[in-house]
């Protein structure tokens, strides 16, 4: 974890954030989350528009006690997201 934090706590790090997408990712899509990896690509997942909103609701609920303004994905970025890892770093752009 880094430095700064919030009354959550400190604020996840790369591998934290990773963590909270791959589970995500593999709950709404049903797989294995050791199949999920930073170069996933979503297409290559089958995850449609639908799955991808799914996921960035888990995430957001999941990563929003740690964002002191509130943590939001919206729907015109989850439609640039390519793979996990895209994921990953916009989730930490947001933190």
């Amino acid at each position: 974890m880094s430095v700064s934090g919030t009354a959550a706590g400190p604020r996840p790090g790369r591998d934290d954030v990773f963590a909270v997408v791959r589970d995500a990712v593999a709950t709404v899509l049903e797989r294995d989350p050791s199949s999920v990896t930073w170069d996933s690509g979503f297409a290559d997942l089958q995850a449609d528009s639908l799955a991808l909103v799914e996921v960035a609701e888990i995430v957001e609920e999941r990563l929003a006690p740690y964002s002191p303004s509130g943590f939001r994905i919206p729907d015109d970025e989850l439609e640039r997201l390519q793979t996990v890892g895209d994921a990953v770093t916009l989730a930490l752009a947001k933190l």
